[in-house]
């Protein structure tokens, strides 16, 4: 996740902020074509209107999929994420029951997948993926949805980039939301990555 020296993502969560630069835009791509599969939420679908898409350059053993947690099905009709899925497929997870905007997206192309009413469950959401042959997930964000794989302890690596910011202020979201630790030897533990000598 790109971020503030202070760990916000944006000024607002209603606003679209691009934190990062030119090399980390690149390292994002590397990253991207890494993974079988980029997940964000339903609120960063509707106010960044992403692409989501590999621009490394590189061969794929299978084309990105895009994967929506949108729990109140916000995303908009005209979102590239719903409107360019001939190459990139896009997968939306729900609790709506919109029909008539689920037909919609079905019919651009766009799975979508109805969950039980009353929650996400993080777990079958990785069951549904894998069943699809996904075997890696990039979660690009946002707070909530980056927090909610926290809370769950379902991460094996993790990458900040922090751009020389420094956003402050109360509205300004941090890049890790969900429930958070209620004391510090509960708190998430980053993996380590083994040391290896520098001779």
């Amino acid at each position: 996740m790109a971020m503030s020296l202070d760990g916000r993502i944006s000024v607002d969560s209603s606003i679209s902020t691009a934190l990062s630069g030119e090399d980390a835009r690149g390292r994002v791509q590397e990253l991207r074509h890494e993974h079988d599969a980029i997940l964000i939420g339903g609120n960063t679908a509707a106010v960044d209107n992403p692409s989501l898409t590999d621009r490394s350059g590189k061969p794929r053993r299978r084309p990105l999929a895009r994967v929506v947690l949108d729990n109140r099905l916000q995303i908009p009709l005209s979102s590239t994420l719903v409107t360019a899925t001939a190459d990139a497929p896009t997968i939306i997870f729900t609790n709506s029951r919109d029909h008539a905007k689920i037909e919609h997206l079905r019919a651009n192309g766009v799975e979508v997948i109805e969950l039980e009413l009353g929650g996400r469950d993080l777990l079958a959401v990785l069951a549904e993926l894998r069943q699809r042959d996904i075997q890696s997930v990039l979660v690009e964000g946002g707070t909530e949805i980056a927090g909610a794989f926290v809370d769950a302890r379902l991460i094996d690596k993790l990458t900040f980039i922090a751009a020389p910011l420094i956003i402050g202020g109360r509205a300004a979201p941090t890049a890790v939301g969900g429930m958070g630790a209620d004391s510090i030897a509960s708190a998430f533990k980053a993996p380590r990555r083994p040391r290896y000598p520098t001779r």
